[in-house]
């Protein structure tokens, strides 16, 4: 269930609202989506949260004034998360309690290459972390997503989102995508307008695509066996970026789809209609 909350102001010959509608719990890895509305006559307005700051575009509709921006919930959040909002004269708060979340732990045998890379692609694999991070810390001022997203390929989850990983009994990062399942040569999707980021091969993600969607939305699709998107292409929601495939550090065809908020990793797939497909096997509300 969502909540909408309001700050009033009453300046001497004007009355002004800004509202934020927002829902009051979201499961932990998960992307929240916020709605702004005022009935003052603003361009933008300020988002903060977690010690960052979006700035929304805001515009005129039936002589209202709103905006949209995402905002993610932490793999790790047990705490009450603060949001808060400003436009022309206005400033209102918000809370949003994050839901635990039982991970997964996923045992998989890969080349050894991928568990403990030789010495001569080492500088490779730290320019390329670099790129992601860079990428990833980018805010874009444009909105040129809408929401609810496209599902990039029609195929079941094979590996969930946010689960331990262990490569060939070695213990690695939480798993900061969803694998989908799809064959070598099926088209892959965007999920939500953008602009090309990155269009090229990896030496973990194999072939990769990564589209800046606007206001700090990030997805990547990895391990494609053709890329048909150069860097800087404008793409619309369900334009074909490239065919899934088994490039890089994998056990066999899928595609790995991610999405990051804010530098955050998110389950895409909170970002489908209806989000039902969030599968954690419990979810309850942390204990502070």
């Amino acid at each position: 269930m969502g909540a909408t909350v309001c700050c009033w102001l009453c300046p001497v010959l004007s009355f002004a609202a800004l509202c934020v509608d927002a829902p009051a719990k979201a499961l932990q890895g998960s992307a929240v989506l916020i709605r702004l509305s005022s009935d003052e006559a603003v361009s933008k307005a300020a988002v903060h949260w977690q010690e960052m700051t979006v700035s929304v575009p805001m515009t005129a509709e039936n002589g209202m004034y709103g905006g949209f921006v995402l905002v993610p919930v932490p793999l790790d959040a047990v705490h009450p998360l603060s949001l808060r909002a400003t436009a022309g004269k206005s400033s209102v708060r918000a809370e949003i309690f994050p839901l635990n979340v039982i991970w997964p732990k996923q045992e998989i045998q890969v080349d050894g290459k991928y568990v403990s890379p030789p010495p001569e692609v080492q500088k490779r694999i730290e320019d390329e972390q670099r790129t992601m991070r860079d990428l990833l810390a980018r805010v874009s001022p444009e909105r040129w997503w809408d929401m609810p997203g496209v599902r990039p390929v029609p195929g079941g989850v094979s590996s969930a989102f946010g689960g331990q990983r262990v490569f060939n009994g070695q213990p690695r990062s939480r798993h900061r995508g969803t694998d989908l399942l799809a064959a070598t040569g099926e088209p892959v999707l965007a999920m939500a307008g953008g602009r090309v980021a990155i269009a090229e091969e990896h030496y973990f993600s194999g072939n990769l695509v990564c589209i800046d969607h606007g206001l700090g939305l990030i997805s990547l699709y990895a391990h494609l066996s053709a890329i048909h998107v150069g860097e800087n292409d404008m793409v619309r929601a369900g334009q074909e970026i490239g065919l899934a495939g088994a490039t890089g550090r994998v056990t066999g065809p899928h595609l790995h789809w991610g999405a990051y908020i804010l530098g955050n990793a998110v389950d895409p797939i909170s970002l489908l209609p209806g989000q039902a497909e969030v599968r954690p096997p419990k979810a309850t509300r942390p204990k502070r």
